[in-house]
């Protein structure tokens, strides 16, 4: 086991409950942050014994909750000035359904709670319905990683590999932005 492993599993460990609450509030507020695999992650230290799940999906769910409940305000109070920017006005009008579901969704989960706020959906529905989606979400997520039976050092491994993944991906990403500028300016000056 190397050190960043040993030490990201301490972390999680420690400091778990609210790793999962910022990190979801955060994704469902719209940063792009995988949710989806933190649950997963959880669920897999919680089968260890080092976590709470059901503690885990409380904090998860209210987290989302809450991060879908500002989505929702931010498209009520200010969702309608924005879309007359572009001078349109929102084809689809989320149901019940959709914002249970839809959060299963990668990418519609952000834009549903600001949609349903921006065509008036009553916020009491929309509140009892999504958090029955966010319990569903965050549960269905939690037990997928509880159940997969994956040990800790399989997931070490598996976590560095993400690591080295997702640096070799803002390194490419910042080159790719660096050479498209120095590309513009050339073109500019032309």
């Amino acid at each position: 086991m190397n050190i960043t492993a040993e030490l990201l599993i301490g972390l999680f460990v420690a400091y778990g409950y609210w790793i999962v609450f910022t990190a979801i509030l955060l994704d469902n507020a719209g940063l792009p942050i995988p949710g989806e695999l933190l649950l997963l992650a959880f669920g897999i230290v919680a089968k260890d014994g080092q976590l709470d799940p059901l503690l885990g999906l409380a904090v998860a769910a209210t987290a989302a909750l809450a991060g879908d409940t500002l989505g929702y305000w931010l498209g009520r109070l200010g969702g309608a000035r924005v879309l007359a920017r572009f001078g349109r006005r929102p084809r689809f009008r989320p149901g019940n359904a959709s914002v249970v579901f839809g959060r299963f969704v990668i990418g519609a989960r952000v834009l549903l709670a600001p949609l349903a706020g921006v065509t008036r959906m009553p916020f009491a529905r929309f509140l009892a319905f999504d958090a029955v989606g966010c319990l569903v979400w965050a549960g269905v997520f939690i037990l997928i990683g509880y159940a997969s039976g994956v040990p800790l050092e399989a997931m070490q491994q598996g976590l560095r590999v993400v690591s080295l993944t997702a640096q070799s991906l803002i390194v490419a990403a910042l080159g790719a932005w660096t050479i498209s500028r120095l590309v513009r300016r050339r073109t500019a000056t032309a």
